[in-house]
């Protein structure tokens, strides 16, 4: 029975040790506690794909639903209403309904890293200075209890996501809550009263590097990090986890590391790069004070730097949670596979 030891404690974690035991490895963990973020926001596409992962069929029932996207971006822009459908839910509550077995080894002869540091660490890529301030918020009586908010002020933005009906998670980025709050609209008309406690966390793109080494690969946050504005963290996590399991599960069925090794890398700087270039239609739309300049200037970096990728036809392409050899042809129709 193959043997792997998974190192973290969020979705990463969670859904490699799903797909690995469901394939009959024996998994270990390296459980390290870290601050859990205070709400998700989960789409129809990220919760279609936890569906798969991890197979509880009752995992998302009984989640907050939200119904609608309040949209105020850009200088002079009007307030839109969008329908928009999700779910939300704080990471722990998440992880407390997958469930993360708990079992401890350190002598497992493959190693997934889903929280650093990495056993080869030769510095992190990263593009542009944000920080995120999250806060709870009481909303008023007249806010849509089932709806998120999202608004560009001067100093940054601002993102709100309903928990209850009465209450609100809240991101401030580019300053503190109250400061972005005197500069909005939309958000603080639904702002009642804010919480004392704060987190705060990076919230500008970064990737590591090395992604992966012999009989070793970097996966969730260990590899990449994203800006929260863009909504992609949990499905980048879960087609992290599935591709990453799927590399190793090659490997032991015979595969060379190295085309494994190739893939790997060229398939997560693919998604970063898509991920950069969401942000700079984002943040070239936001605002044009000297906050908002500065941050494109940094996601222009990061384009320039990140290849386009990939240069080479790939050997492999990614069936449900296995990779299958491709034939000649096949390599060059699956050229632009999605990560």
């Amino acid at each position: 029975m193959p043997e792997v030891l998974v190192r973290g404690d969020g979705l990463a974690t969670a859904a490699c040790s799903s797909l690995l035991e469901r394939a009959g490895w024996e998994v270990f963990h390296d459980l390290v506690v870290r601050p859990k973020l205070p709400v998700v926001l989960l789409n129809a596409a990220s919760q279609n794909l936890m569906r798969d992962v991890f197979q509880l069929p009752a995992m998302l029932e009984g989640l907050h639903p939200i119904h609608k996207r309040i949209v105020r971006w850009g200088k002079n822009a009007a307030t839109l209403t969008i329908p928009h459908e999700a779910l939300a839910v704080s990471e722990q509550t998440l992880l407390d309904r997958i469930g993360i077995p708990v079992r401890a080894g350190g002598s497992a002869p493959y190693h997934i890293h889903a929280m650093k540091p990495l056993p080869v660490h030769n510095g992190e890529a990263v593009f542009g200075t944000r920080r995120a301030e999250a806060v709870a918020i009481s909303l008023r009586a007249n806010a849509e209890p089932h709806a998120c908010w999202v608004e560009s002020v001067p100093g940054g933005w601002l993102f709100a996501v309903s928990v209850s009906e009465t209450q609100a998670w809240m991101l401030a980025v580019g300053n503190q809550s109250e400061a972005l709050l005197e500069q909005s609209v939309a958000v603080s008309a639904i702002v009642h009263s804010l919480a004392t406690e704060r987190l705060s966390f990076a919230a500008y793109p970064r990737i590591a590097d090395p992604l992966i080494g012999p009989n070793w690969l970097a996966c969730g946050g260990a590899a990449m990090s994203f800006d929260p504005l863009c909504g992609e963290g949990t499905g980048h996590a879960l087609r992290e986890a599935i591709l990453a399991t799927a590399i190793l599960k090659a490997h032991v069925s015979g595969q060379d590391w190295g085309p494994l090794q190739s893939l790997y890398e060229q398939r997560l700087h693919g998604g970063f790069r898509r991920h950069l270039e969401l942000c700079h239609q984002l943040y070239a739309s936001g605002g044009n004070s000297e906050w908002w300049l500065t941050e494109l200037a940094s996601v222009e970096t990061g384009l320039r730097r990140i290849d386009r990728g990939p240069h080479w036809a790939p050997s492999y392409r990614l069936e449900g949670f296995e990779l299958v050899p491709l034939k000649p042809l096949e390599d060059v129709l699956h050229l632009q596979d999605p990560v």
